[in-house]
């Protein structure tokens, strides 16, 4: 390391933060793209879906794999070395000429950004002690918040501009100016409490003997189907279809809760400092009552009430859990528990559009609602059973080694 600048573990922090956050924005930018871009090579709506889902695929797939080579390499070089490939898939992507290389670039993308995203996650939970955090990945939700609000805005303005070509030069130029910054500045060593001599002492199926690590998977596969399979699926059925909420008023409606999230973000770090379970759970069953509630919701007013139950439940449903996870699996495991846990979540955001769309089909929005607020409740249930309390006063959980 020497001759290279390091930085404050702070700045480290706030680095990974943004490696993992431009990532993710970097694909809300092309959101507003995606689709006049494909309209180039004439495809239809089936198959610029099929080009989209090719990014989702590609992120379940890599998840576990990029947790083992996190866990066996370096974590530093990897990371930079896949946001160096996003890069540079963005820009070649400005240069497809056909849908199947779209499709291929799509793929591709998937690959390397859900290698940053379980290496980046990694990578914080080693920087951090226990006690702080909570807060640490309440920082990350701040960045990719901030990330998802302002990728999408971002993107229409440079497609207007510079047509949707130079969205992706554009894309590719901000993840590669944050992979320089972290190239520069990012310490070598920032897995340190990764210890290569206890790798040996424990499997990967040792992640599974412990019912708090089975149930924060539980946990991350929930938000992941409640994200997109309710809040993403389901409320805007029930908004347009029963309260006669306009799209308009939806997406005002979704960017303030954004906000509001935004805002939520420091106390939800501090609380989760103080307990990890208390507001996982209670989370998720303010969830289910706001899905309930909008089994309900054929007038604008409990739509809208329903709709900032779950918002606000939003909040303390993306950094606890993740640190939970970072407590509950050991440090020479660390990126594989990762891996599974976002392979978890994953598989639920996938599945998730398609059970809620199919629940509409098969019985309307009112069993979609209770079946969404039935499955959130339940797992409530059963994180509150079987976790245990890792941080604060009534922390019980204890490191497999010393059980």
């Amino acid at each position: 390391m020497s001759g290279r600048s390091t930085a404050s573990p702070r700045a480290a922090l706030i680095i990974v933060c943004g490696l993992v956050a431009l990532t993710q924005a970097s694909w809300g930018l092309i959101i507003p793209v995606l689709p006049v871009y494909a309209e180039e090579f004439g495809a239809s709506a089936f198959q610029l879906g099929i080009v989209v889902a090719a990014f989702s695929i590609s992120r379940l797939l890599v998840n576990i794999p990029a947790g083992i080579i996190a866990d066996r390499g370096n974590r530093r070089v990897i990371i930079i070395t896949a946001t160096t490939g996003v890069a540079v898939v963005l820009a070649v992507t400005a240069g497809a000429q056909n849908l199947e290389m779209l499709f291929v670039l799509r793929a591709v993308l998937g690959l390397f950004g859900g290698v940053v995203i379980t290496v980046g996650q990694s990578l914080l939970a080693d920087m951090t002690e226990v006690e702080s955090r909570g807060r640490s990945m309440a920082t990350l939700q701040a960045f990719q918040l901030a990330g998802g609000a302002l990728g999408p805005a971002l993107g229409g303005i440079t497609a207007t501009l510079w047509g949707p070509r130079g969205a992706y030069f554009i894309a590719a130029g901000i993840c590669l100016a944050m992979t320089i910054v972290a190239l520069v500045r990012l310490p070598g060593q920032a897995a340190k409490a990764t210890r290569t001599g206890e790798r040996g002492s424990a499997k990967p199926i040792d992640l599974f003997r412990d019912p708090s690590f089975d149930s924060a998977a539980l946990v991350g596969f929930s938000v992941f189907f409640l994200r997109f399979g309710g809040m993403q699926t389901l409320v805007p059925l029930v908004a347009y279809s029963w309260a006669g909420v306009s799209a308009m008023t939806l997406g005002i409606a979704l960017s303030a809760m954004t906000v509001v999230n935004l805002l939520q973000v420091r106390i939800v770090g501090r609380i989760s400092d103080k307990t990890r379970k208390v507001p996982i759970v209670i989370s998720l069953v303010a969830t289910a009552t706001g899905y309930a509630l909008f089994a309900f919701s054929h007038h604008w007013l409990l739509f809208f009430a329903a709709f900032v139950v779950v918002g606000l439940a939003n909040g303390f449903s993306g950094s606890t859990p993740a640190a939970y996870l970072a407590d509950v699996v050991p440090p020479m495991m660390r990126g594989m528990g990762v891996g599974v846990y976002r392979t978890f979540g994953d598989f639920g955001g996938l599945i998730g559009p398609i059970v809620i769309g199919g629940l509409v089909d098969l019985s309307g929005n009112g069993l979609a609602a209770w079946v969404t607020a039935a499955l959130a409740l339940t797992m409530a249930m059963i994180f509150l059973l079987l976790a245990k309390e890792t941080v604060g006063a009534r922390a019980t959980w204890k490191p497999m080694a010393s059980r």
